[in-house]
C-alpha cells in the first residue's frame, strides 16, 4: 500500500545527531535498531535520547562568601549538623543600619544643617500646630539656616523647607531669607525647585519686589521662553509689578537697545513711536521675532505676551498683520482669558480672511460655552457675530454649542450678554460704553473684510437661535424668571425673537395665574417677587411704550384675564401694584382694569370697593411709602 510505503520511508530515516555542550560526548544509537509501531515508539525513544544528550552538569565552584559563612555545599539538604549563619538581634541590626545611614549622610554637603532642618520642618508644616509652638519652631529653624540659605536653596527638599519658612515666618524672618538671596534671583528663576522660592518672596516680601524685578532686566526676552523662568516673569508682570515696571519688562521685546536703556518716561509703544518714528521697522521686527518665539515655546498664554501681541496688531501694516495671523490663528483660543488677549483675538477675527476665520472657529468650537462665560472672552463671541459672513457655519459650529447649554449661559453674568447681543444688539442696557466703543472701532475694517450686510447677518443669526430660546422659556419658565440675569434674556426674547412666541407666552401667563394667597418661600408667586414683577410690568408696557414688542404681544389683555379675580390683592402689594398700574395705563386694558378696581372688593362687608380699600391703606402713611398704590389712586381720580 502506498501508505505503508510512505511510513516505512519515514521510519528508516536516521535522526541527525544533536550537538550539545557536554564534558563527555554521547553517541546516539542507530535509529534502525529500534522497534517501531507506525513510528511512535521510535519518536518517544528519540525524545528520551534528546533528554539524555543534554550533557552532564558542570559542577558549580564554591564561592568565597559560602566558605566565609560556613556553608558546606556538599552537605545534604536535610543534614542539621551543617554550620548555620549566626543571627543578629533585630535591635542591634537596626542600630547598625542607622549607623551606616548616618555615616553615608555625613559625607553629603551641609549634612549638619539639612537633617536637623528636616526634623523641624515636619513640625512646622503641621496645620494644627499652635501658634506659640510654631513661632518657637521658626526661631530654631532660622538659627539653623541663617547665613546658609544660598547653599541649600537648589535642593528639592530644602527648597520646600525654605518655602515653609517664608509661609509661616514673620516679616523680619522672611526679609532675612529674601536678603540673603539678593543677586541670585535670576538663577533661582531658572531652577526647577528654586523658582517656587521666588514666587513666595514676591508674594510675602514686598520690600524686595523691586530688587527681584530689576534682576530680570536685560534677560526678559530670554526668560519668557524658558520653561521654568517664564512663569516667574508672568507672575512678576501680571501680579506684582507697577505700571513703570511693567513698561520696563515689555520694552525688552522691542530690541537690544531697550534691554540696555529703559525709556522710563515712555510707557507704551505708541509713545515711543511718536517720538522716534524712524525706529518702527526695527522695533516691529524684534517684536515679531520675540512673539513667534513665545508661540514656538508654548508661552503664548501669558499676559505679558498678550500685551506684546496687542501692540504689534495696533502698529503693524497689513503684511505684518497677515504674517502674525498665519502664525497664531490656531492659538487664538489660548489667549482669551486676559483683557489684552481677548482684544488680540478680536483683531484676528476682524482682519482675517474667510478661510482664516473658518480655521479659528474650528479651534474655538470645543470651548464655546467656556468662552461665553469668560470675563473678557465673551467679547470675542460678539466680534464673531459681527464679522463672520458664513452664518451657516456660525450656526453649526458656534450657535449649536450655545443652544446645548443655553440655560446656564443665560444665567451667567457674562454669558447672557452673548445671547442678548443676538437679540438686542449693542444695547447700553446690557453692554458697557467701553465695550460698545471697542466694537465700534472695528466697523471701518469690517467694511473691507466682510461682504455681507450687518443687518442681514444679524437677522440670519437671530432666526437660527430664536426657536431654541422660545422653547427654553416654555420649558424652564420658573427657573429663568427666578434669576435676575436670565429675566433679561426672557424679556428680550419676548420682545425681539422671531417666530411663534405662543408657547413662551402661555408659560408666562400660567405662572401669573397661580393663586397669590398660596405663595410660599419655596414656590413664591411670580408677581410678588423681584425681578419677575418688573418683567411682567415691562411686557405689559411693551404694547404701548418703548421698547415695543415686534410684533405686539397683546400681553396686557391676556394677563388681566388671568389675574382679574385677584386684582384687589395685587393692587395693594408693593411690587405687584406697579403691574396693576401698567394695566391701568395700557389702552388695551385700561377700561376693564378701571372697572375691576371700582368694583366691590372680594370678602368685604357692605359695598366697599377696591379703590376704597386702597385709600384706607395709604391713609396716615408717609408719602414715600406705597408709591404705586398712590399712583393708581391718582389715575383713577382723573
Amino acid at each position: 500500500m502506498a501508505v505503508s510505503k510512505r511510513k516505512s520511508t519515514s521510519i528508516t530515516a536516521e535522526k541527525p545527531e544533536k550537538k550539545v555542550k557536554t564534558s563527555k560526548e554521547s553517541k546516539a544509537a542507530p535509529a534502525s535498531s529500534k522497534k517501531t509501531l507506525f513510528g511512535k515508539v521510535l519518536e518517544e525513544e528519540a525524545q528520551d535520547e534528546d533528554d539524555e544528550d543534554e550533557g552532564e552538569l558542570v559542577e558549580e565552584p564554591i564561592r568565597d562568601d559560602d566558605e566565609q559563612n560556613g556553608m558546606d555545599v556538599d552537605a545534604p539538604a536535610g543534614d542539621q549538623s551543617a554550620p548555620q549563619r549566626p543571627k543578629i538581634p533585630t535591635k542591634e541590626a537596626n542600630a547598625q543600619k542607622k549607623a551606616l545611614r548616618d555615616e553615608r549622610r555625613s559625607h553629603k554637603p551641609n549634612s549638619e544643617l539639612i537633617y536637623p532642618a528636616k526634623k523641624l520642618w515636619e513640625k512646622l508644616r503641621l496645620k494644627e500646630l499652635p501658634k506659640a509652638e510654631r513661632q518657637q519652631v521658626m526661631k530654631e529653624m532660622m538659627a539653623l539656616i541663617t547665613g546658609k540659605v544660598q547653599d541649600i536653596i537648589f535642593k528639592h527638599d530644602m527648597s520646600r523647607i525654605i518655602q515653609s519658612c517664608l509661609k509661616h515666618g514673620n516679616e523680619a524672618q522672611r526679609n532675612v531669607i529674601a536678603g540673603e538671596l539678593v543677586g541670585h534671583y535670576l538663577t533661582l528663576a531658572k531652577s526647577m525647585y528654586g523658582r517656587f522660592i521666588v514666587v513666595k518672596i514676591l508674594n510675602y516680601c514686598q520690600k524686595y519686589r523691586e530688587s527681584i524685578i530689576k534682576e530680570f532686566y536685560g534677560k526678559v526676552r530670554q526668560l519668557i521662553r524658558h520653561k521654568e523662568a517664564s512663569t516667574i516673569i508672568e507672575d512678576a508682570y501680571s501680579t506684582y509689578a507697577n505700571s513703570a515696571q511693567k513698561a520696563a519688562l515689555i520694552q525688552e521685546f522691542y530690541g537690544p537697545e531697550f534691554r540696555l536703556f529703559k525709556s522710563e518716561d515712555k510707557k507704551t509703544l505708541t509713545e515711543i513711536l511718536e517720538q522716534n518714528p524712524a525706529k518702527k521697522d526695527n522695533i516691529m521686527k524684534h517684536l515679531m521675532e520675540t512673539l513667534t518665539g513665545c508661540m514656538e515655546k508654548g508661552t503664548v498664554g501669558f499676559s505679558i505676551v498678550h500685551r506684546g501681541l496687542l501692540e504689534y496688531f495696533e502698529h503693524a501694516d497689513a503684511k505684518g498683520i497677515q504674517e502674525m495671523l498665519d502664525a497664531m490663528k490656531e492659538q487664538a483660543v489660548e489667549i482669551l482669558h486676559t483683557k489684552e488677549g481677548a482684544q488680540v483675538a478680536m483683531l484676528c477675527l476682524l482682519h482675517a480672511s474667510p478661510k482664516d476665520r473658518k480655521a479659528m472657529l474650528k479651534t474655538m468650537k470645543p470651548f464655546v460655552v467656556k468662552i461665553c462665560k469668560e470675563e473678557y472672552g465673551h467679547m470675542v463671541m460678539l466680534r464673531m457675530f459681527d464679522v463672520v459672513d458664513d452664518t451657516v457655519l456660525m450656526s453649526k459650529a458656534i450657535l449649536a454649542e450655545i443652544v446645548k447649554e443655553m440655560e446656564d449661559i443665560a444665567k451667567d453674568k457674562y454669558g447672557r450678554r452673548v445671547i442678548l447681543y443676538l437679540l438686542a444688539g449693542r444695547s447700553p442696557k446690557y453692554i458697557s460704553p467701553q465695550s460698545i466703543e471697542l466694537l465700534a472701532k472695528g466697523d471701518a475694517v469690517r467694511a473691507n473684510t466682510s461682504k455681507k450686510d450687518a443687518a442681514v447677518r444679524s437677522a440670519e443669526l437671530l432666526n437660527y437661535i430664536s426657536p431654541a430660546l422660545i422653547s427654553l422659556i416654555a420649558t424652564k419658565t420658573r427657573n429663568l424668571t427666578s434669576e435676575p440675569l436670565a429675566c433679561q434674556v426672557v424679556l428680550e426674547t419676548m420682545l425681539h425673537a422671531t417666530g411663534d412666541k405662543t408657547p413662551a407666552l402661555e408659560a408666562l401667563l400660567a405662572l401669573a395665574a397661580e393663586d397669590p394667597t398660596e405663595s410660599t418661600s419655596e414656590a413664591p408667586n411670580v408677581l410678588l417677587t423681584m425681578p419677575t414683577d418688573r418683567l411682567f410690568k415691562t411686557l405689559v408696557q411693551s404694547d404701548y411704550k418703548a421698547p415695543l414688542a415686534e410684533p405686539s404681544l397683546h400681553f396686557a389683555k391676556a394677563l388681566l384675564q388671568k389675574i382679574s379675580s385677584h386684582i384687589g390683592f395685587y393692587s395693594q402689594q408693593g411690587a405687584s401694584a406697579f403691574i396693576v398700574l401698567s394695566l391701568l395705563e395700557n389702552p388695551e386694558s385700561a377700561e376693564e382694569t378701571k372697572k375691576l378696581l371700582l368694583s366691590k372688593a372680594a370678602g368685604s362687608k357692605g359695598s366697599i370697593t377696591i379703590q376704597k380699600e386702597m385709600e384706607k391703606l395709604v391713609k396716615d402713611k408717609p408719602e414715600n411709602e406705597l408709591r404705586a398704590v398712590r399712583l393708581i389712586l391718582e389715575t383713577l381720580a382723573k
